[in-house]
């Protein structure tokens, strides 16, 4: 026969258990919930720190008009993730009335865990061919446009690799008196 003593004890041992795989669980999705939180993975930000030229020429006549410059562009990446951002290769380029004027390429490269990335991009623009190329030098401003796109992945807790892609578009007035671009705005 069995005794009430050992019974009882039988069942508290067994509800301890219950109460200890339970509180394990719930630990366990809190920690994953936590997690799940910090290692969301953002999209890495990019945008137009400064931008300057030395070096510009230009050339009116009533028949042509054309100009050459030599601008510098300092661009800013930031991962606001908790892994490291790496893009391939990509490319700055200048545009004036949608005619790209100038390209550079960028090499492929790492951005680390919440850092930001600075890099400098020479790009030297030629003028196109266009008829409202006159107004705009006698004017004096010259209306830009900058475009890059980066191309990576975002390796998610050495498990998974998340594709990321990121624009930057930048409009910006290249003064031709000041040797300056002003007005830079970026989307």
């Amino acid at each position: 026969m069995y005794d009430n003593k050992s019974l009882h004890k039988q069942q508290r041992g067994s509800a301890r258990c219950f109460v200890c795989v339970l509180a394990s669980f719930v630990i366990l999705c809190a920690l994953l919930l936590v997690l799940a939180s910090i290692t969301r993975v953002r999209e890495p930000r990019v945008k137009i720190r400064s931008a300057t030229s030395n070096h510009i020429t230009h050339h009116t006549s009533p028949s042509s008009s054309s100009f050459n410059a030599t601008v510098f562009i300092s661009i800013s990446i930031y991962n606001p993730n908790f892994d490291v951002f790496a893009y391939k290769n990509s490319s700055v380029s200048v545009l004036y009335a949608d005619v790209k004027i100038g390209e550079r390429p960028i090499s492929s490269d790492k951005v680390s865990i919440r850092r930001m990335k600075e890099i400098n991009v020479t790009v030297d623009l030629r003028s196109p061919d266009t008829a409202n190329l006159s107004g705009d030098i006698n004017s004096g401003r010259l209306n830009l446009t900058s475009y890059a796109k980066f191309s990576g992945i975002v390796r998610f807790l050495k498990i998974m690799n998340v594709k990321q892609t990121i624009q930057m578009a930048c409009a910006m007035k290249l003064n031709f008196t000041s040797h300056v671009l002003q007005d830079i705005q970026c989307q």
